[in-house]
């Protein structure tokens, strides 16, 4: 029993204590009350059970649930009730690790810490995995056993058959053969194992595994001190504990050890290793030598501690983004999430939900649509995907707020969906920028339309007076300037159409027309204007359609300016149409520039959305473009795609029906 007092002269604390604890390599966990309620748990034990770090506060059977059913709480509240100390060596257990339910055997104490009533405070719980020492000690016990077996056979044979040379022979020749197989068993061991003799400690035997940790050769060790055959480790603790281990006839046990191991032509590498120092006892009960199991853990610790740090990154990047984290399990209805989920939905920081409650928080408007879009992320013919805006009041602060969700569906291998985890953006003040920028464009717009219009005609009206003129030079000017003019009134118009978007008051005004020759006028425009770049175009014919001419121009007119944009100059770009069949028409535009990455092909097409990539930085724009041509073509009931590797090129495919045109 310890307390606050003889710590403090000792000039101990207790967070000096825990820091000690959480250092230890030796799995630690501390619990109190008889629900047995998790308060400390380090590294290693969070390590050896699989879990992280969130299992802190729980009760034991809340964390690791996959105890019920194994004696372990009734050991630990007998523990706690009782105030006496509970250790065993190699007992069993059944843990989930990476979701796999696996068996192990551990030493482990459970030490009742009681107060000056002697009523229990907190119980201590170490631990140590001894699977691999358990399935090779026993291994050696049965062979062991065997020779034992066979050597009281052997006894009693030649007791019976003294006078038979031959008999006497072949019982040595199987004592041989029982040498040499438990040799073979060391030699085929899937962990390093050397077996060294006497208090000089020398290697005996030396199986693969540990020379290939030690860096050595067979002919290098066998028969040499360890301390000479492995003079890299002479400043380290290694041959201080062989001596300790021999002198005391007691093992010693090191887990997560660093280590310098010797590496040929390179010097000395850092290492991180699991050990175990045990005595051999000869017949006499004196230790005769050392048995070395030698485990190497280096990159399992280090992948382990990266993955800590890619976590920590990860929450870093969440907080600082003010994204909220879902998890929704559709086996249990559970919805659950981060505290910041838990404040937009107004539920207390310890709640786990079942989904309805948080349905009920979304807005009755979209709710439905929620939903449904829930089920069909879940659904075995999905991508996983799950991709919505929808807006929610909570009953706390009554705001409301509109979130734009984002998550993937997780599935088993038979396509069962284990989970939907995601994050959440609060997109309202985004929402309103939007808005507000698109206030201001709709009315610069028309403040730009008509000076703008007056200019064209007044630059006509010279254009068609210089006519008469010879001035090849001015014409030229002229032209140039109208272009300007046409190029700002096109960008206007696309401004004036994302306004009347939003007020819904663009309008498709159908009609018959042949899109071959709308297809050859636009030939016609583009070779004219544009004489950088090698334009291929492909007609396929006539092809009656039903659709707004101007708009599928518009259309047509982006897609290519967007091709000229992002490629090189003189490389080719290909436009083409095709009739799809069941009365559909299909359009391509290909460039061989320089791409969009996949990380942003889903958005492109996002009103205000630009790829943020250097070589497209200085490319000037407003990023309504294709949010245009994508809202034209839904107008006509249709689809628009892309198709993009980086550095290769980019397809934009357009796919609209035809249309009853009789």
């Amino acid at each position: 029993m310890f307390n606050q007092e003889s710590l403090s002269d000792k000039s101990f604390s207790q967070n000096l204590i825990i820091q000690a604890l959480t250092s230890s390599p030796a799995p630690t966990a501390i619990y109190s009350g008889e629900n047995i309620v998790i308060r400390f748990a380090n590294s290693g034990m969070l390590d050896l059970w699989g879990k992280d770090s969130s299992v802190i506060g729980k009760t034991l059977m809340e964390a690791i649930p996959e105890l019920e059913g194994q004696p372990f709480l009734e050991l630990l509240q007998e523990v706690w009730r009782s105030g006496e100390t509970y250790s065993v060596y190699e007992a069993p257990a059944k843990l989930i690790k990476n979701g796999v339910e696996k068996l192990d055997y551990f030493d482990y104490e459970y030490k009742a810490l009681v107060d000056q009533d002697g009523k229990t405070w907190c119980i201590l719980n170490t631990a140590l995995k001894v699977t691999s020492r358990r399935e090779f000690l026993q291994q050696i016990k049965e062979k062991e056993e065997r020779e034992h077996a066979l050597n009281e056979e052997m006894a009693a044979t030649l007791e019976e058959l003294t006078s038979t040379n031959e008999e006497l022979n072949l019982s040595l020749s199987q004592l041989a053969e029982s040498r040499e197989y438990i040799r073979t068993i060391i030699e085929q061991a899937p962990v390093g194992i050397a077996m060294l003799k006497g208090p000089d400690h020398v290697i005996e035997i030396a199986n693969p595994a540990i020379l290939q940790i030690w860096g050595r050769t067979e002919s290098e060790v066998i028969g040499r001190q360890h301390e000479k055959a492995r003079p890299e480790i002479r400043d380290q603790f290694v041959n201080h504990w062989l001596s300790e281990v021999f002198h005391s006839g007691k093992p010693r046990i090191n887990t997560e050890f660093s280590v310098k191991l010797y590496q040929k032509d390179d010097g000395l590498r850092d290492a991180i290793v699991n050990s175990i120092y045990q005595p051999i006892f000869s017949d006499r009960g004196e230790v005769s030598g050392v048995l070395v199991i030698l485990e190497e853990i280096t990159q399992q610790v280090l992948e382990r501690r990266k993955n800590e740090n890619d976590q920590q990154m990860l929450a870093l990047a969440i907080d600082a983004g003010e994204l909220a984290t879902f998890y929704y399990q559709p086996a249990t209805n559970l919805f659950s999430g981060n505290n910041l989920l838990k404040t937009w939905f107004g539920l207390s920081s310890e709640e786990n939900i079942d989904l309805s409650v948080a349905l009920d928080v979304i807005i009755s408007e979209d709710r439905d649509r929620v939903t449904e879009a829930i089920t069909n992320s879940l659904g075995k013919d999905s991508d996983g995907h799950y991709f919505i805006e929808y807006k929610i009041q909570n009953k706390t602060d009554q705001k409301v707020r509109l979130l734009q969700a984002n998550g993937r569906v997780f599935f088993d291998k038979d396509g069962n969906p284990l989970s939907l985890n995601g994050t959440l953006r609060d997109i309202t003040e985004q929402k309103k920028e939007d808005q507000r920028k698109d206030d201001f464009m709709g009315m610069v717009s028309h403040e730009l339309k008509t000076p703008l219009t007056s200019l064209k005609a007044y630059l006509q009206m010279i254009q068609r007076i210089g006519a008469n003129e010879d001035s090849s030079k001015q014409q030229n000017m002229l032209e140039k300037s109208l272009k300007q003019v046409d190029y700002m009134n096109g960008m206007i118009n696309g401004f004036l159409n994302v306004s009347r978007l939003d007020s819904a008051q663009m309008h498709i005004e159908k009609t018959v027309f042949d899109f071959e020759l709308l297809f050859a006028e636009i030939e016609d425009e583009v070779l004219s204007t544009t004489q950088n770049r090698n334009f291929i175009f492909k007609s396929s014919g006539q092809k009656l359609i039903l659709a707004d001419r101007g708009k599928i121009s518009q259309v047509l007119h982006n897609l290519i300016g967007n091709s000229v944009k992002y490629s090189p100059a003189g490389s080719p770009i290909i436009i083409e149409y095709s009739d799809l069949g069941a009365n559909r028409l299909k359009i391509t535009v290909t460039d061989h520039g320089i791409g969009i990455p996949e990380a942003d092909q889903h958005r492109i097409f996002d009103r205000y959305y630009r790829v943020k990539d250097e070589s497209s930085r200085s490319i000037a724009g407003f990023g309504i473009g294709l949010y245009l041509c994508k809202e034209i073509i839904e107008l006509h009931n249709g689809q628009i795609q892309v198709q993009s590797f980086k550095d290769y090129g980019t397809t934009f495919s357009v796919i609209i029906p035809v249309g009853d045109h009789s």
